[in-house]
Parts: structure tokens; C-alpha cells; sequence
């Protein structure tokens, strides 16, 4: 039987084929025929796994008969395009026998009649179409399975990205759980049971929001794990070793998906799921949290509700003390008043006087009364903020480890860089994440993955010796990548090492040189370490995919600093280059340090400072003038603050018309601090008028207009309701002009 051209278009088409009806489903005839269609597919999957292994069995009969039931149910409520869908489906079957099995491209049209028919039953409306590149044509990933054509849903998109990515995380973990040779014992069981759950899970969300080659991978990877289970114990190795690639292949997939969705206009996403959320949440990325936690929010969101509750009560308590205070000291008043009259009017008759007196003592005995209460509700109102304060802590803290996620869920995605790596190099690599316990900040992560690549690309590269180098140097074949991550005090620090040669120092000095870089010359071992972060700067004599621009280094730390951290490095000769970088936990509050220069009051965040030092009169002066200060032997370049941000000296409001400039510089020098800023591993100062101590603040965007400037990296309201700008002196350093331009004073 063969397929008339309209019949085929009708399969192949895309959605906007199908009409307007399309969209017209209504509920109830959804709910009839939703359950028919989970057991449709689920015949669909069984039939394929049967071809995927090589078997031609004939098509499952409960498969045909229930796209009859679909297809009737469909004619009986005009549901025309369905029910024709559903007929050149029931068409497509019957071609199929074990002697004359279809061709790729049927079952392809198959798996296309059959997403039309969940995009119509499962999407209230006719969703958009999104096609990813690279899915224009199939294209076979094992033996003569198809991959189908991606047409993304971009409304479901984002929603299947958010449960995807963890779903990519605990398939990774099993996937690096599984032992080299599987020996079918009760634990290699277990794991393969734990790896199916996600699996099957991804392959229906998958197939649910149009990423059909994303769900065939997976699907194949279901097979492998099926022959693993079934299969002789000589061929595991083989199987694992496919099921590996599979892998990879599905983290491209689910790369792509990631690029798309970053790529896709706001306008295109506003339907599906999207369209159900309020505007100011459309855009936003969603956040996962455990019902547990939410519980505790909410609970501690209400005893902060119940301690305002309580506040509001004393406030008005106190309000109402205060008032009857004040008619009580009026009285007492107007008695006084009263009182003086009478004596100077001359004698008083002694009962007008007694009568006065009492009246005054009873008086004061109310003012006092009234005044204790008075004391006793600021008491019960200062208690009352102590216990608030507790508990808005206990839900900032809460809130922030809900931003939190482990450093482990990158790991697939690490490991599958290795992998790549190792490809691309032709070195045999093994990435070591054993070590790594940090949880921190969502968005630090997610910003941090590029140069975390970066650097495991360059140790990859540039570190690693081939095999033969390393077998000549008593080196195991494989070179040995390793990536730690704990907490050190309020820090994050990240570790990323190899066990290659080193960095090649005097490659690095003849480099700098060439360059002109004079401070290469009598620089020592760290400071040359120091200079692969240069722009432009690079050893490697061939350029290639993989390295020798020289960008890159510099973009990294660059990266580091703006997420207010600063990263180090050291070399050692035949063993390795460590990596290593201070991170905050959270974006959201920070520890900073209060500078005031002149009127106005910055902040800098704590893990960038080493230690302050007060500098006065002529130390302070000499040091400004030579723009050096020398601390413990060392002399260490100094940054005037006002220097950094481009700004001019501020003569003091309360200064003698005719000695202005005089007092201003005397009070410039007289009482100075200095701040020694870690740079790396080396130090630089900036120089402040005063230093107004630590605290911990709520750090808030700056807006579009100033997140581009070089060295602001935030802002917070202080208590008193003055917004303070946060800086980072190393990035205003960095882009400091060599022209000394200043800008005018109290241009903000």
C-alpha cells in the first residue's frame, strides 16, 4: 500500500498543517484520549527496542488496535485532524510485516505522526515550532535507527531544561558509578535499575517538548542498558563502551537545547507554560526547591508575621503611654504656672498652697507611673526586634541555601569535557572530582563553568605531556586532571591541578621580552607565573582549535574578579600547575568593608582584603606622592581611591577661605588608611580618607546603564537609607587610563 501525497504531507508537515482545529480540543475528549496514547507509545518504544535489537516481529497487535480506538473516538467528535493522523498511522503499520519490514524513513514518518498527535492531546493550544540546528535531516546514530527532526516546543522549553539539568546530573553519577565489567552482581543491578528511573524519565520529557533526537539517544541508551542486563558477560565491555558514547551524544544534544533556548526571542516564548505566569516571571529562571524547605520558609515567614504582629501591638501600646504622658506633663505645667501666679501676687493662704502641692505630687506620681510603663514597653519592643532580627536571619539563610546547589551537579559536564579532550589531544586524561564537597550560589557556578573549561582546557593542552614524554619521566600514561572544592572560612576556593611539566618559565620570560614587558626582567618565579594572565599573551608557537591566540587566561580571571574573587597560580617544574580560586558563596549578601573618601561611602568585599594599616602625616604623604608603600620590606604599589574612580580631591566644607587648599591636603595626609588588596598572589594598596568597618549587606543590581562600568560590581542600602556602591579595586586597577584623566567633583 502506498501513501498518497497528501497522506505523506499530512505526516510530515509541521503543526501549522493541521489547521486551526487544532486548536479546539476540548477538555474532555483530551482526558479520553490521553490514556490511549500513553499506550500507544508505550507499544511504539517495545516495537522499536525489537528492530534496535534486529528482530522484524510483526507490529504488537494491542499497538494497532488501539490507534483504531483513538481513531474512532476522534471521528465521533469531529475531531477530523486526528482521527486522519491517526489513519495513516493504522496505513503505515499494516505495510510492516517480518518479511518486508519499513524502511527508516517510514518508521521516521511513524515517530512524526506520533508527536503531532502528543503536541495536539498534551498543548492546550498549537504551540510554536522551534528548530534546532543540525536537526534539518536524519541522520543514524546506531545500526538503522533514525534520528528524528527536533521540533521544539520553545513555550515547554525552558520549563524541560530546569528538570532536565538534574536529571543530567544523576545520570552522569551512575554513568561514573558503573564498574569497567559488568559481572551481573546484585550491586551492578541496582545501578543499572538506578540509571533506568532518569533515563525513562528524560526520554518522555523529551519527546513531551519535541527533543526527539535528545529522546532517541536516550532511547538507545535504554537498549544498551537492556543488553547489558541480557547479554553475555564477554561483551559487556563493548556495551559500556557504546553506552559511554551515547552519553557524550546526549550531552551535545542537551548542549544544543541549552544554546536554542539562550537564543530564542522573549515574543516566542510567551505561549505554553510561559503564558500561565504573571509578566514579571516569564522571564526569570526557575529555581527548584524541596518541599521541606518551603515548609520551613513558611514557617519561619510566619513568626516573622507574628513577631510584627506583636510589634504593632507595643508600638501602639507605646503611642498611647507617650500621649498620656505628655497630658500629664501639661497638667503639671499649667499646676506650675498656676503656682507661680499665686506667689507673686503675694501671701498664699496655706490650704491653696497644701492644695496645690498635692495636686502637683499626684502628678508626678502618675509621670512616673507612666514613665515606667513607658520603659517596660521599649523593653518588650527591643525584645521584640532581637526576635524578629533571629528570625529574618534564619529565613535569609534559608533563602540563600535554597539559591545554593552542589559543585557535584557539574560533573557530568566536566567529565564529558575530559572525554572530549582526550579526543581532540590524543592524551589519555582521567579527571579526578573526588574532592569536592562546596555548595555555593547557582549563578556563581553557572558564570564560574566557562573558566572552570577554560583552565581544564589549558592543563589539557598545554600541561599534559604526550604518552611517550610521559613514560620517559616515570609517568603514569594517562595525565591526571584533578578539581577540589571546599570552603575556607567565608570563602569558596576551587582547586583545578594537573601533573604535567609545569609552566615553562624561561619560555614565559623570553616571551615577555619580545613583548617588551619590562617587568619581566628581574622578575621572580611567581611573577612570571603571573604574566600568562596578560591579554595576547601565549608560549604556544602553533595555533590551533584548542589553544595558542593567548586569549583566554586573561578572560578567566577576569570573569573571577567580577564575581568579586581573585584567582592564583603556581608552578612546579615536572609536576603540574595548581590553579587556585577565592570565591564568595552567594551573590546575594556579602561581607564588605566600609570606605568613606571625602563626603561619599563605598564598600569592598572582605575576602579581597588582607589587612588595613592607619597611615598618618608624613608616611601618609610620602606614600601618595610615590604612589608606593612599603609594608614588612616589601614595596607595594599604592592607589589612591579618589585616583581609581577618577575623581578629584574634595576641599573640606569647614576650611578657611584663605588656607583651603592647605587644610584640604593636610587633611587628606593626616589620617589615611591604607587597604593592602590580595592581587593573586602579590599585594596592592588603595588608599582611603577613613575605614568604617565590616558588615553584611544585601548586595542589589546596579541596572543595565551602570553594570558596564569596569570595577562596580554591585550596590546596597545602608540602614540610615544611603545607597553605597560596591568596587572591586583590582578590576578598576586593571582599566585605570595611563592619562590620569579625573572627572569633576560631585559629577556622579
Amino acid at each position: 500500500m502506498q501513501l498518497d501525497s497528501a497522506s505523506a504531507a499530512a505526516l510530515s508537515a509541521g503543526e501549522d498543517s493541521l489547521g486551526p482545529a487544532s486548536g479546539r480540543i476540548n477538555a474532555s475528549l483530551r482526558q479520553t484520549l490521553l490514556p490511549l496514547l500513553t499506550i500507544v507509545r508505550q507499544q511504539d518504544g517495545v516495537w522499536r527496542s525489537c528492530l534496535g535489537k534486529g528482530h522484524a516481529g510483526a507490529v504488537p497487535p494491542l499497538y494497532r488496535r488501539t490507534l483504531l480506538t483513538l481513531r474512532d473516538c476522534a471521528r465521533s467528535v469531529g475531531a477530523v485532524h486526528l482521527a486522519d493522523i491517526a489513519s495513516q498511522l493504522i496505513m503505515l503499520l499494516e505495510q510492516h510485516t517480518p518479511d518486508s519490514p519499513l524502511s527508516p524513513p517510514r518508521l521516521l514518518q511513524i515517530e512524526q505522526g506520533l508527536d503531532q498527535l502528543a503536541r495536539l492531546l498534551e498543548s492546550p493550544g498549537s504551540p510554536a515550532v522551534l528548530t534546532l540546528p543540525g536537526s534539518e535531516a536524519p541522520r543514524p546514530i546506531m545500526g538503522n535507527v533514525m534520528t528524528p527532526h527536533d521540533v521544539i516546543d520553545p513555550g515547554l522549553l525552558p520549563v524541560f531544561l530546569e528538570e532536565a539539568q538534574e536529571l543530567m546530573a544523576s545520570i552522569g553519577e551512575t554513568m561514573l558509578a558503573l564498574p569497567p565489567g559488568y559481572r551481573h552482581t546484585p550491586a551492578d543491578t541496582d545501578l543499572l535499575a538506578e540509571l533506568a528511573r532518569p533515563l525513562h524519565t528524560l526520554k518522555g520529557s523529551a519527546r513531551m517538548v519535541g527533543a526527539m533526537r535528545l529522546s532517541q539517544c536516550v532511547h538507545e541508551m535504554e537498549s544498551a542498558l537492556q543488553r547489558l542486563q541480557t547479554g553475555e558477560v564477554a561483551q559487556n565491555a563493548d556495551v559500556l563502551t557504546a553506552l559511554l558514547a551515547l552519553y557524550d551524544q546526549t550531552m551535545e544534544h542537551f548542549s544544543t537545547l541549552e544554546q536554542a533556548a539562550a537564543s530564542v526571542p522573549a515574543a516566542s516564548r510567551s505561549g505554553g507554560l510561559q503564558s500561565l505566569l504573571p509578566p514579571h516571571f516569564r522571564a526569570a529562571p526557575l529555581l527548584r526547591i524541596r518541599t521541606t524547605v518551603l515548609d520551613r520558609l513558611l514557617n519561619q515567614v510566619g513568626e516573622v508575621s507574628i513577631m510584627r504582629a506583636r510589634l504593632d501591638n507595643e508600638v501602639a501600646a507605646l503611642q498611647d503611654d507617650v500621649r498620656i504622658l505628655g497630658d500629664q506633663l501639661r497638667t503639671l505645667a499649667d499646676q506650675v504656672r498656676q503656682l507661680q501666679r499665686h506667689t507673686g501676687a503675694g501671701p498664699v493662704v496655706a490650704h491653696e498652697l497644701q492644695a496645690a502641692t498635692h495636686a502637683m505630687d499626684a502628678v508626678l506620681a502618675q509621670a512616673w507611673r507612666q514613665q515606667k510603663h513607658l520603659h517596660d514597653g521599649v523593653g518588650r519592643a527591643c525584645e521584640g526586634l532581637r526576635q524578629q532580627g533571629r528570625y529574618a536571619r534564619e529565613l535569609q539563610q534559608d533563602l540563600m541555601h535554597a539559591r545554593m546547589i552542589k559543585f557535584n551537579s557539574m560533573e557530568s559536564r566536566l567529565q564529558h569535557l575530559a572525554r572530549q579532550l582526550a579526543a581532540e589531544t590524543g592524551k589519555p586524561l582521567v579527571l579526578d572530582l573526588s574532592d569536592c564537597r562546596l555548595q555555593i550560589d547557582r549563578a556563581i557556578l553557572e558564570r564560574l563553568m566557562g573558566p572552570l573549561e577554560h583552565l581544564l582546557r589549558n592543563c589539557a593542552v598545554h600541561g599534559i605531556e604526550d604518552t611517550t614524554a610521559r613514560r620517559a619521566a616515570g609517568k603514569p600514561p594517562s595525565g591526571q586532571l584533578r578539581v577540589q572544592a571546599g570552603h575556607e572560612g567565608n570563602e569558596a576556593v576551587i582547586r583545578v591541578s594537573d601533573d604535567g611539566r609545569g609552566l615553562d618559565l624561561v619560555a614565559i620570560r623570553g616571551k615577555a621580552r619580545q613583548r617588551g614587558l619590562q617587568a619581566a626582567q628581574d622578575a621572580s618565579e611567581a611573577g612570571l607565573a603571573e604574566l600568562i594572565f596578560e591579554p595576547g599573551f601565549t608560549t604556544s608557537t602553533q595555533v590551533s582549535a584548542l589553544a595558542g591566540r593567548g586569549i583566554g587566561m586573561d578572560v578567566a580571571r577576569a570573569e573571577v574578579a567580577a564575581l568579586g574573587g581573585r584567582m592564583t597560580v603556581h608552578s612546579r617544574p615536572g609536576q603540574g600547575v595548581l590553579f587556585t580560586l577565592y570565591l564568595p558563596l552567594s551573590l546575594a549578601v556579602q561581607q564588605v568593608c566600609l570606605l568613606q573618601q571625602g563626603r561619599q561611602q563605598y564598600a569592598i568585599p572582605s575576602t579581597l582584603i588582607d589587612s588595613v594599616l592607619q597611615l598618618r602625616s608624613e608616611q601618609a604623604r610620602q606614600a601618595l606622592e610615590q604612589r608606593v608603600l612599603e609594608v614588612n620590606g616589601r614595596r607595594l604599589a599604592l592607589y589612591p581611591l579618589h585616583h581609581l574612580l577618577r575623581e578629584q580631591l574634595e576641599p573640606e566644607q569647614d576650611a578657611d577661605l584663605e588656607g583651603e587648599a592647605e587644610a584640604a591636603d593636610q587633611a587628606d595626609t593626616e589620617s589615611a588608611f591604607a587597604l593592602l588588596i590580595k592581587s593573586g598572589d602579590e599585594l596592592m594598596v588603595i588608599m582611603a580618607d577613613h575605614v568604617n568597618g565590616n558588615r553584611e549587606v544585601v548586595v542589589k543590581p546596579v541596572g543595565p546603564q551602570l553594570a558596564t562600568l569596569a570595577g562596580l560590581v554591585g550596590a546596597t542600602v545602608l540602614g540610615d537609607g544611603q545607597i553605597v556602591l560596591i568596587l572591586n579595586p583590582l578590576l578598576l586597577a586593571g582599566s585605570r587610563h595611563a592619562d590620569s584623566s579625573v572627572v569633576t567633583p560631585g559629577v556622579q
